[in-house]
């Protein structure tokens, strides 16, 4: 009787205890550690957007030059003709007493003129009233000019002037303002620099 009292209490024992321990298939989850360094609450950083491609630029090719408008030889004449007729008619003549030294007309137009024949057709025109410098001698001077790589500014005119026995030197240009041409002269003493006569014509 006692030992199945002892057996008794033993088995109620291990009841109890059963009961109080804890049930590993409980379905309340594990608490969780949050594991990033952000705390709650604070706010994220707003996104880097990148900035739109621009399209690729096109050059577009420049639009060609205007074509320049051709100058007709009759009209070119006109205006020698014309300059000729104003130095003719200045006092500087009376002045000149010496050989001159006649430039080839400056071509400052932007187009082909054939400068040759209007400075030999001024020179034609003014022969009665100047004497011109040898043009043998002339050409020959102007040859060794370019050679060296000399320039034809106002400085290398004069010294050729000077070589070539001028006392006088009377220099042309033609110029072009839209449709219109300008041919300028003057007339300058070498020795002195003198400015004796200076003058222009206009013509279409």
């Amino acid at each position: 009787m006692n030992v199945f009292r002892l057996t008794l209490i033993l088995a109620a024992s291990v009841a109890v205890a059963a009961c109080s321990m804890t049930n590993p298939y409980s379905s309340q989850p594990a608490p969780v550690k949050p594991t990033g360094p952000s705390q709650p609450g604070q706010p994220l950083p707003p996104p880097v957007l990148s900035p739109p491609t621009q399209p690729p630029v096109i050059e577009m090719p420049s639009a060609p030059p205007s074509p320049i408008p051709e100058v007709r030889n009759a009209s070119l004449e006109r205006l020698v003709d014309g300059l000729a007729a104003k130095l003719k008619n200045s006092t500087a003549l009376n002045e000149v007493t010496g050989p001159v030294l006649l430039n080839n007309i400056s071509n400052q137009a932007g187009s082909p003129v054939d400068t040759s024949g209007l400075t030999a057709r001024l020179r034609a025109s003014l022969s009665g009233q100047l004497n011109f410098a040898d043009g043998a001698k002339v050409s020959s001077l102007r040859q060794q000019l370019a050679y060296q790589g000399g320039r034809a500014d106002m400085a290398a005119l004069v010294r050729l002037g000077k070589q070539s026995g001028a006392d006088y030197l009377l220099s042309t240009e033609l110029t072009r303002s839209g449709s219109a041409m300008k041919l300028h002269g003057q007339l300058m003493e070498l020795a002195s620099g003198e400015l004796l006569w200076s003058d222009s014509v206009s013509g279409r």
